[in-house]
């Protein structure tokens, strides 16, 4: 029927990278007029405020403020299930509260100095999700982690994003779950996701920042007022098939898996997704195949990066 590239999930980063440094934060300490001794409950003050602040949002917007006990619930389900339940199409949905893994300061004696030091080590602390109904952008979350340094994870998808972007133009389509199984109009729809690449990501990041993390001038006050550096870890780009009939894929399928056995291997791997054999590469390609309900799925490896059909 046609092929539709564009992207899929999205994740994007903004972080204080100043505050990474020991010694920028222990001059920012400094210039906060905190003692080591006191850093803990200058934290948790500042802590108890951003989560104060999203509280009023939330209630003064009628949104759930709710804490999530256990990382098996899925907030993405249920962020889905409140916008089905109160008919939401636009603005906060909920926000909710949970204990994640994170890197944050902790303050560490020096046996040789006989002072306190703050070290960025792992721990975990609570984190806040705002989950969002966009009107260009579909549903998307915000995730603050509520103690230094405070980092910053959006993510949104993009094929919620070209619906949204379709709606605008009145394309016909018909989408299921996060796939599009019918499109009219394959080269309007394809120009509309083209337009997905060229986007201010950072004003995009900062007006979502403003919204749901406004403590944030106070907090970086100290340093007169150092800015949120904004990266992308995670990009998913995705080319879409869709066919007419389902019997034709059926067909192929098998046929499609078979070839990627028999013929790719970490050569071809490797060279997509750009490393060099030249006998110095340190990492693992893995290769996996596996069957579930929802059809099969063939994904390799390199390190971070991945493809999979």
């Amino acid at each position: 029927m046609g092929i539709l590239h564009s992207f899929d999930r999205l994740r994007l980063q903004g972080s204080l990278g100043y505050l990474y440094c020991r010694d920028v934060f222990e001059e920012y300490l400094n210039k906060s007029k905190v003692l080591c001794k006191d850093f803990k409950k200058f934290a948790t003050g500042l802590t108890t405020e951003v989560c104060q602040s999203a509280e009023q949002l939330a209630r003064s917007l009628k949104r759930p403020f709710t804490y999530l006990a256990s990382s098996a619930l899925s907030k993405e389900e249920e962020a889905q299930r409140i916008c089905r339940q109160d008919k939401i199409k636009e603005g906060l949905v909920a926000v909710f509260r949970c204990v994640e893994p994170c890197r944050t300061y902790k303050m560490r004696g020096n046996y040789q100095t006989k002072l306190l030091e703050p070290q960025l080590e792992l721990g975990k602390c609570l984190h806040l999700y705002f989950y969002v109904q966009h009107p260009r952008f579909g549903l998307l979350h915000l995730r603050l982690q509520t103690w230094f340094p405070f980092l910053i994870h959006l993510c949104l998808n993009g094929h919620e994003w070209l619906a949204r972007q379709m709606d605008g133009k009145g394309l016909r389509y018909r989408k299921a779950d996060n796939r599009f199984t019918w499109i009219k109009d394959f080269e309007a729809a394809q120009n509309l996701a083209n337009a997905q690449l060229s986007s201010d990501w950072v004003a995009l990041c900062e007006e979502l920042r403003r919204t749901y993390h406004p403590l944030h001038e106070k907090i970086v006050a100290p340093l007169h007022g150092i800015s949120y550096y904004w990266t992308a870890p995670q990009t998913e780009f995705s080319s879409d098939l869709l066919f007419r009939d389902q019997a034709t894929l059926e067909r192929l399928v098998p046929r499609l898996i078979l070839h990627a056995m028999l013929n790719l291997g970490c050569e071809q791997v490797m060279r997509f997704l750009g490393k060099r054999l030249d006998g110095k590469f340190g990492g693992e390609v893995v290769s996996d195949l596996r069957r579930g309900p929802e059809g099969v799925r063939l994904k390799h490896w390199v390190n971070e990066n991945s493809l999979k059909l």
